[in-house]
């Protein structure tokens, strides 16, 4: 495999990515700020265990020195004080100045080029050390940083080039031929290496980014399919509570609705036709239901079900369900000429106790079960057209406030005869 095959297969992986082919930024400016700012967050947390391992090595290596030089030299001892010092004034900024946390890249570069000038160039000043030895010192400094302090591309690069002048300018580094053969390879090769180091790990990261951002993506599209079907409050619970889920509401108020004459309109109508007049209608109703805070149950063909004092209570559910059916009947108004023959549509309310929940494994929804229920399906039955029909527990909350007809006796299939009054209004 040559090079140029080697250099079309980089690109094209990085193609898939968006991501450039050396630096590996990501080709979205808004994408790689969001990156670079999830990147740094997290290499300020492992910043702090980065720091601690340099003061281990940092004092491990005190202990090296003395055996190396088979002597204790006071001024290395200094300079392995001052990196240890240097590191945890790091360690008390790391968290505490902003400066820190807004350039982490930046902040993490100097203090890599305060260590290697100290473990490399002051070193080999103040003390006759083997050059393999103060090498070896700055490669595991610049190794570890790089993988422990999460330096992307660029520091890398610039991290790199530091090392190699710091070790090609340590003592007798440039005395000859020989010599230069012998210091400057190991010193190119080792940089490669932490080139290499720096750039699978970030690409690493990045693709891991790339993924968990689709995982998220994901995920909030999966919350707001089932937040469709499913109140917000009811979709959390199912998602740690096992079974049944099942609430009792002592206060709330149910309305149906259903338009009047609907099948034969419907037959006049091409599928395509009649789903669209009907999407209108409901997509305006389930706004009027945000709006007013309102859950919607459900629709079965032209029949629309509401309530409202759930999941979340409403002190005012009747009066909340009121204007609902008020500004249904001015909608239904504005959209009807849209229709091939004018329609009208009844609505019923009940107000009193229901029992709510989610039942099932499969194609569940939130239903509502209870007499107030049927009453409110029965009001919607049993009512006129461009009406708004109310039980009389609906009517006791709201008659201070609300203009009604007359009361009226019906007769309603199981329940008997029931006194019912037709909403008007806001008085």
């Amino acid at each position: 495999m040559g090079l140029k095959t080697i250099s079309s297969w980089l690109q094209e992986q990085h193609g898939q990515l968006h991501m450039a082919r050396w630096m590996l930024e990501f080709d979205d400016h808004e994408a790689e700020r969001e990156f670079a700012g999830y990147d740094d967050v997290r290499g300020l947390n492992e910043g702090r265990f980065a720091l601690g391992i340099g003061i281990l090595f940092t004092t491990v290596y005190g202990v090296v020195d003395v055996l190396v030089l088979d002597r204790l030299v006071p001024e290395v001892a200094l300079v392995r004080l001052a990196v240890v010092l240097l590191f945890l004034g790091a360690l008390v900024v790391t968290g505490r100045a902003i400066w820190v946390a807004r350039q982490l890249q930046l902040a993490s570069a100097l203090l890599l080029t305060a260590t290697l000038l100290l473990l490399g160039t002051a070193m080999g000043q103040v003390a006759d050390f083997p050059i393999e030895y103060l090498r070896t010192s700055c490669t595991v400094t610049l190794l570890g940083a790089v993988g422990l302090l999460r330096l992307r591309m660029h520091a890398v690069m610039a991290m790199t080039a530091v090392y190699i002048a710091v070790c090609l300018s340590l003592p007798g580094a440039l005395g000859g031929v020989d010599t230069l053969a012998r210091h400057v390879a190991p010193t190119l090769g080792l940089a490669s290496i932490a080139v290499l180091i720096g750039y699978s790990l970030e690409k690493l990261r990045r693709t891991d980014y790339l993924r968990q951002q689709e995982v998220e993506m994901e995920q909030a599209r999966s919350d707001e399919l089932l937040h469709n079907v499913l109140p917000v409050t009811i979709a959390q619970r199912l998602r740690s509570e096992p079974g049944a889920i099942a609430d009792s509401a002592p206060e709330v108020s149910v309305l149906f609705s259903d338009i009047v004459g609907f099948t034969p309109v419907s037959e006049s109508l091409t599928p395509e036709e009649l789903v669209q007049l009907l999407d209108t209608m409901f997509r305006e109703f389930d706004e009027l239901c945000e709006r007013r805070g309102i859950e919607k149950i459900k629709t079965v063909g032209d029949a629309y079900m509401a309530v409202a004092g759930l999941p979340l209570p409403d002190a005012d559910h009747a009066a909340s369900l009121a204007e609902l059916a008020l500004d249904m009947q001015r909608t239904l108004t504005r959209l009807s000429p849209e229709w091939p023959s004018p329609i009208a549509m009844r609505i019923g309310i009940a107000s009193g106790p229901v029992v709510a929940g989610v039942i099932g494994r499969r194609k569940f929804t939130y239903d509502l079960w209870g007499d107030t229920v049927n009453t409110a399906s029965r009001m919607e039955s049993h009512g006129r057209p461009h009406r708004i029909q109310v039980s009389a527990s609906t009517h006791a909350l709201l008659e201070s406030r609300y203009a009604f007809s007359a009361p009226q006796t019906i007769e309603v299939k199981g329940k008997g005869p029931m006194t019912t009054y037709f909403l008007l209004g806001a008085s």
